[in-house]
């Protein structure tokens, strides 16, 4: 199995060189990080006899994710070294301005899962455990971290409903590759029953919950809070405010359509939408979007905002959470496009009224317990963004004309995050067990 992934992932590497090549030529998009991803890292990360403790992370949403984590950890080792790599350039900009105080030059992209590679870097880093977020699943870095009694510990793991479809009939050659983690924590039932159907060793199968929860208020700052509002203007301007954020190309559309219609009533007139796509690197298309119907726009990054802007834009890294408490309502994106769903743990930990679209897949039972307790409204319109924005925009103004309703719903929101903490306690528990077990076992 191993021979014919190397295989297959290095064809697939030969493959799309000349399109790296011209991406970096012609688009003056070079791959970034490219020698660290080929495993040759800077002095930095070169072990010097401590005991070091590698986290990885793939993309913004995984290693914004890890900061209770990382404090926990750090606490609990303190004379350990902490290195964290990433994939994404996002991911890679977020662990340096969160995690340099822990990490120091510690943080990394992830070496290409090839043998020769995975080995250098193992060889000039010396890691004594590594903890991999979410569902990163690299077979020849697992074979060879067990191969060196290196533990090797999943947290947050989840596996989407589009994912499992493929990976369920891959079982076969995927159990010796899950063999290798000394423990695989999942945030539900639901995910967990996955990965044993993937071919995980039961026994080292934990529902854990999801460290999201673990993000607390008192990690957002005064100070933050205060910047995006006067980066925005969001609290100096009257009205309502939706926020909608992590939203996908096509879902722009819709919440700006339903904005139209809102503003079109007079009961709603003056509320206004602060708008923050997943990807910021389409900030200049949602901020074109928003003036094509008519909006005048304020854009974080430029730090002027437009009196009594109608749309807010939040293109930066990292500002999402903080900005969910100006919100008289919430909609999560990635729900209506068909990505499974975003975070639903910001507005909650704030207590605001939350609105989803149907596609939710990736949080399972979390979803089901929201609308059993009516902390959620989960929106069910099929077809154009004419019909979506209609359904939306009716979904906004029940919540904005009704404070009661939208005051309990929130409550309840709020309740669900408070009983569903303790995942980044449970994660460190478990590393701590099973490094604990590879030291006696490995003297």
């Amino acid at each position: 199995m191993y021979l014919l992934y190397t295989i297959l992932l290095t064809i697939w590497l030969v493959a799309m060189a000349p399109v790296l090549w011209w991406r970096a030529v012609f688009k003056k998009k070079a791959l970034p990080g490219l020698a660290q991803r080929a495993g040759r890292l800077p002095d930095a990360l070169r072990g010097d006899g401590r005991e070091t403790i590698w986290i990885h992370a793939c993309s913004v949403g995984e290693t914004l994710s890890i900061q209770p984590l990382v404090e926990a950890l750090t606490t609990r080792y303190p004379d350990a070294r902490l290195v964290i790599s990433t994939i994404t350039a996002g991911g890679q900009n977020v662990a340096r301005e969160r995690y340099a105080k822990y990490a120091g030059d510690g943080i990394f992209y992830f070496p290409i899962d090839l043998p020769g590679v995975v080995r250098r870097v193992l060889d000039f880093v010396q890691p004594s455990i590594l903890v991999i977020v979410d569902t990163e699943i690299w077979p020849n870095t697992l074979r060879e971290a067990r191969r060196r009694n290196i533990p090797v510990v999943l947290v947050n793991g989840r596996i989407s409903a589009k994912s499992f479809r493929w990976y369920r009939y891959a079982a076969p050659l995927l159990a010796p590759v899950l063999a290798c983690y000394d423990a695989i924590l999942v945030k539900d039932q639901v995910d967990g029953d996955r990965f044993r159907l993937m071919g995980a060793p039961g026994g080292r199968l934990r529902v854990s919950g999801n460290m999201k929860y673990d993000v607390a208020a008192k990690d957002i700052s005064s100070a933050q809070r205060d910047a995006l509002d006067e980066a925005l203007g969001i609290t100096s301007a009257q009205g309502p405010l939706i926020v909608a954020g992590s939203t996908h190309e096509g879902e722009d559309e819709v919440v700006l359509a339903a904005l139209r219609i809102l503003r079109k009533a007079p009961e709603t007139s003056g509320v206004r939408l602060l708008l923050a796509p997943r990807h910021i690197e389409r900030a200049a298309s949602v901020a074109a979007l928003a003036r094509a119907h008519g909006f005048s726009v304020s854009q974080r990054s430029s730090g002027a905002p437009v009196s009594g802007s109608e749309v807010l834009l939040l293109d930066t890294h990292g500002e999402l959470a903080a900005a969910y408490q100006f919100g008289d309502v919430a909609f999560v994106g990635g729900t209506i496009a068909p990505a499974g769903g975003h975070s639903i743990m910001e507005p909650a930990l704030f207590g605001k009224p939350i609105v989803v679209g149907p596609h939710m897949e990736n949080f399972g039972n979390m979803v089901d317990e929201f609308l059993e307790a009516d902390a959620i409204v989960r929106l069910t319109a099929p077809g154009d963004v004419s019909a979506r924005a209609e359904e939306m925009a009716e979904a906004f103004s029940g919540l904005l004309s009704d404070a009661e309703r939208a005051q309990k719903m929130g409550k309840a929101a709020q309740e669900l995050f408070e009983k569903s903490k303790g995942a980044t306690a449970t994660a460190v528990e478990t590393i701590d067990r099973v490094w604990d077990a590879s030291k006696k076992a490995n003297p």
